[in-house]
């Protein structure tokens, strides 16, 4: 029977999820990252702050995804009743006096991999570049997206935020945005509508771009690898957004590698255990775990993926399965061929 008289404050969220949205709303972001942090990626590139019709637009997703996941493990260690979290949680207070964040900093002591997630940006970047495509990005003024209030129910927070968003993308006068993460992707083109009226910017991923501007005349070598490879389709990418051949059709351009397909793959692909980390860390380390002995069972050698969340995910499956695979986002492995 359903007791109708629970009240919703008989039920706790993580204190992840709290400072997540609170910070979210409060200063743009997850982790309450300055702008130059998000920015960090873009110093060596002399990217232009303005332009006429593609916004190139990364979210912080890669960047930030090192501390969320220190983060939630930094939480889930901690017994939320305990003087020290208490603390730890008090200390938060501070950011509003010295614009510091206690979580950011406690995360950045156990984030892995800041250099490489940041420097994926970078890489795509320059991939486009490389492409002849002319693009402009926002610098230090970048939101998130916001993906993550939606994902985890706060429509009421969305609204709020995506206004905030809108409205610079709008200052900017772009015609097409090109995502790097398919969250950013999803919330842009298939949310925001519903939110906001006057939001009709064509939205890209990066993979569906890199698709239509490869060309005889462009074109992208690759160097380092030959092998097996096997495609993790984000869920995001090819569910919500349908796409999962355009990276098969770039991978199929390259000499030297074989591909090979997981028995779940395209619209039916595997989950591969990351939307459910912050509620559910146990859970959603037992799915990716789950997710790398399907993708090892193709004999690949290197799991390809094209997510932010799939790939920290994948990463730790990779870790507690103590698996030989190799794991690179299509970014990376895109741009051995410009390296």
């Amino acid at each position: 029977m359903i007791n109708h008289n629970i009240s919703p404050k008989d039920f706790m969220l993580p204190q992840s999820v709290e400072v997540i949205r609170g910070n979210i709303n409060k200063y743009g972001n997850p982790l309450a990252l300055k702008g130059s942090e998000i920015a960090s990626w873009a110093r060596e590139l002399n990217l232009p702050l303005q332009g006429e019709d593609y916004l190139f637009y990364t979210g912080g997703e890669y960047q930030l995804i090192p501390y969320i996941d220190s983060l939630v493990q930094a939480m889930t260690m901690m017994d939320q009743g305990s003087k020290v979290f208490s603390l730890m949680m008090g200390m938060r207070n501070l950011i509003d006096k010295t614009g510091i964040s206690a979580e950011k900093l406690y995360a950045s002591v156990l984030a892995r991999d800041r250099e490489r997630y940041n420097k994926i940006s970078y890489k795509a970047a320059s991939i486009l570049k490389e492409l002849g495509l002319n693009f402009y990005y926002l610098g230090e003024r970048e939101l998130y997206s916001g993906a993550l209030l939606y994902e985890l129910g706060f429509w009421d927070d969305l609204k709020i935020h995506a206004q905030k968003v809108v409205s610079l993308i709008n200052e900017t006068g772009a015609k097409t945005i090109i995502c790097l993460s398919p969250h950013s992707a999803e919330v842009f083109k298939l949310v925001y509508p519903k939110l906001i009226d006057d939001f009709n910017v064509e939205v890209r991923t990066f993979v569906d771009m890199v698709s239509e501007l490869l060309t005889a005349e462009k074109k992208l070598n690759l160097s380092g690898f030959s092998g097996k490879v096997v495609i993790h389709d984000s869920c995001r990418m090819a569910r919500e957004l349908g796409i999962t051949e355009e990276i098969r059709s770039i991978l199929s351009k390259f000499e030297g590698i074989t591909m090979v397909e997981a028995e779940q793959n395209g619209k039916w692909t595997t989950c591969c255990g990351g939307p459910c980390k912050i509620l559910f860390p146990d859970i959603s380390g037992r799915i990716a775990s789950y997710r790398v002995k399907e993708l090892e069972e193709t004999g690949a050698e290197l799991i390809i993926t094209f997510c932010p969340y799939c790939m920290a995910a994948l990463d730790k499956g990779i870790d507690s399965k103590k698996s030989t695979l190799q794991l690179e986002d299509f970014i990376e492995f895109l741009y051995r061929g410009i390296a």
